[in-house]
């Protein structure tokens, strides 16, 4: 269908280069896919739990997909001579291509300047379930004796609107009883600014990067995570490679279920997973807490509470079977599929991506996403209108003929 996706889970020397040579992998692949009837539709840029990493490379990137010529990010300091970055080179994308980027609360620093970049710019949509994470500050890194060193804050970036990404506020307050002399504080949204893209979109500063388009994110249960954690889907997925073969269209069945099932029971048994581990340490503090107020009964009943939450942890056995299945066989497979298969097949239950690719290729939804708020929807609004009300004046009295309903 013409969309691809790229992966980008940090910023290092090279990574400019990288994304370079996969976007035009991926063109040249949706050329010959069609016969030579049309090159990439759409683009779905990955930078989900991305950290961050080298600011000139978060600019390499960028300069991907943004006209030449525009900002992409600035600096500015107390004592710190201003930075402007910006685009001397043409884009490697097609204006033609629709491209998503999705970003989640892990998503920061350098890849928080190329979703600000694509935001700001209008060239992209930014899909996640809220805000980035919001790391907007310039740091060096100094040495110091002992093989010690020293990082300090010495400006903060600004994206092409001229809004500040950065979430947390720090002021100088009262000494603390560890002599901090600094208070930290998350930006309230009351004191927010608001900032315009290149179309007149509203955008604000102040908490990471804001998605266009929300689509919640996949929710584990609190018996995957403690599986996931453990390391015990990996384990049974080794022992289950010495004595079975892959076949072809592998699915986790039945039987090999109730295998893992009993394998994890068998752990918990020897004392080797718990599987209310996520819970184990509130209730060991509410447990200390409570011993030293001398509430004997109190601590009695966490206990009896403490036996009820294993039981229903494994009721989750059942209630979340399929991501379960699928965390298994995915682990499996690991053992003899290539990475990049891996993560394809994971693409098609990621909700996100999916909402994504449906996202790019629907034309009049990512073009009305990017005008939200903007001139260019009042102008398309006001044409819409002007359609519907031609074609409600042209209706007799008796209903006859026919109605004509434009939907943009």
């Amino acid at each position: 269908d013409g969309i691809g996706y790229i992966q980008l889970t940090g910023f290092a020397s090279n990574t400019g280069l990288e994304v370079r040579r996969a976007i035009l992998a991926l063109q040249q692949a949706a050329e010959y896919a069609s016969n030579g009837d049309h090159s990439l539709r759409g683009l779905i840029l990955d930078m989900r739990g991305n950290p961050g990493g080298l600011l000139t490379s978060a600019v390499d990137v960028a300069s991907l997909l943004v006209p030449k010529g525009s900002d992409i990010v600035s600096a500015r300091g107390r004592g710190f001579p201003g930075v402007l970055y910006r685009s001397r080179v043409d884009p490697i994308l097609d204006q033609n291509t629709k491209l998503a980027v999705l970003v989640n609360s892990g998503t920061a620093s350098a890849a928080e300047i190329v979703s600000g970049a694509v935001q700001d710019l209008d060239v992209g949509v930014i899909v996640g379930t809220d805000r980035t994470y919001g790391k907007g500050l310039v740091q060096n890194v100094e040495d110091l004796p002992f093989n010690t060193a020293l990082k300090f804050t010495v400006a903060k970036y600004y994206t092409p609107s001229g809004r500040c990404i950065q979430g947390v506020k720090y002021t100088e307050g009262i000494a603390s009883e560890d002599g901090g002399r600094y208070k930290e504080s998350k930006v309230a949204s009351k004191d927010r600014s608001t900032f315009y893209t290149r179309r007149g979109r509203e955008v604000r500063d102040g908490g990471g990067i804001e998605a266009d388009f929300k689509v919640p994110s996949s929710q584990a249960s609190a018996l995957e995570v403690t599986l996931l954690r453990s390391g015990v889907i990996g384990e049974f997925a080794a022992q289950w490679s010495k004595t079975h073969e892959l076949t072809n269209n592998f699915q986790i069945d039945e039987k090999t279920y109730n295998e893992f099932q009993n394998f994890v029971s068998q752990k918990q048994k020897d004392g080797e997973i718990e599987l209310e581990a996520i819970y184990k340490k509130p209730i060991s503090d509410l447990k200390r807490v409570l011993k030293l107020s001398g509430y004997k009964g109190s601590t009695k009943e966490l206990e009896s509470l403490q036996s009820t939450i294993v039981r229903e942890v494994q009721k989750d056995f059942d209630k979340y079977k399929k991501d379960i299945k699928e965390d298994l066989q995915q682990s499996i497979l690991a053992r003899y599929l290539p990475e990049s298969m891996l993560i394809e097949k994971g693409l098609k239950t990621d909700p996100q991506v999916q909402a994504a690719i449906k996202l790019v290729s629907n034309g009049r939804q990512f073009d009305r996403l990017l005008a939200k708020g903007s001139s260019d929807e009042k102008r398309i609004n006001g044409i819409a209108g002007t359609l519907n009300t031609a074609s409600a004046g042209k209706t007799t009295g008796d209903d006859s003929g026919v109605r004509l309903n434009v939907k943009w």
